[in-house]
């Protein structure tokens, strides 16, 4: 089955949840490794301790995801993730803790768990996806245009007027317009397509 074939009948998470399927597990964590490395980044999480945190997150988001009921509203997905990672990230700071000799480096675990709540971390999760998913189209898309198309695209998003492009890049204004509108129309779909993908607060 293609990747267009399966996209129309399961989503990402909902093809996950079948323990058998290992290529949803591949393609689960291909898409969300890179999003809970952000987040762990984010609070604050050690650079040498991010990727095998994220591995530990990964896994209990996959082997919670039977669980997972999918009627749900859409916000008991960022809840439950946030949950997920929330626990993951006390576990992993009580275990440095433990082997610690030196613990006035460490903060109590009361302390721990104010600073890096759940209600803060499911904030940090729905302000992080909308930037990661436009990045992910953002990567989806570039390959796809030649010539000079993504350079316009990038100098329209920092607010350069068209003029401006089209004499720094010495092409004419319509030409930077119709570029402009080209790659915008594509990144559009390629953002709906991943919302649809990963099942993450579709609107």
């Amino acid at each position: 089955m293609s990747a267009g074939d399966w996209n129309t009948r399961l989503t990402l998470l909902q093809r996950a949840q079948d323990p058998d399927d290992d290529q949803a597990w591949e393609d689960f964590t291909r898409y969300y490794h890179k999003f809970v490395m952000v987040i762990l980044h984010q609070m604050g999480v050690n650079e040498n301790d991010k990727n095998d945190l994220a591995q530990e997150v990964l896994l209990s988001l996959w082997k919670s995801l039977p669980k997972l009921d999918f009627d749900s509203s859409r916000a008991r997905f960022r809840t439950w993730m946030s949950s997920i990672i929330h626990r993951r990230v006390i576990d992993h700071y009580r275990k440095v803790h433990r082997r610690s000799n030196k613990i006035e480096k460490f903060r109590s675990e009361e302390e721990l768990s104010e600073s890096i709540s759940q209600p803060e971390i499911e904030k940090l999760i729905q302000s992080e996806w909308e930037v990661y998913v436009v990045q992910t189209a953002m990567d989806r898309v570039s390959p796809i245009f030649s010539g000079k198309a993504m350079e316009v695209f990038k100098l329209s998003m920092d607010n350069m007027p068209s003029d401006v492009i089209a004499e720094k890049l010495h092409l004419q204004r319509t030409s930077v317009n119709k570029l402009k509108n080209r790659v915008k129309d594509r990144l559009l779909k390629e953002i709906q397509q991943i919302k649809q993908e990963m099942h993450l607060f579709n609107e």
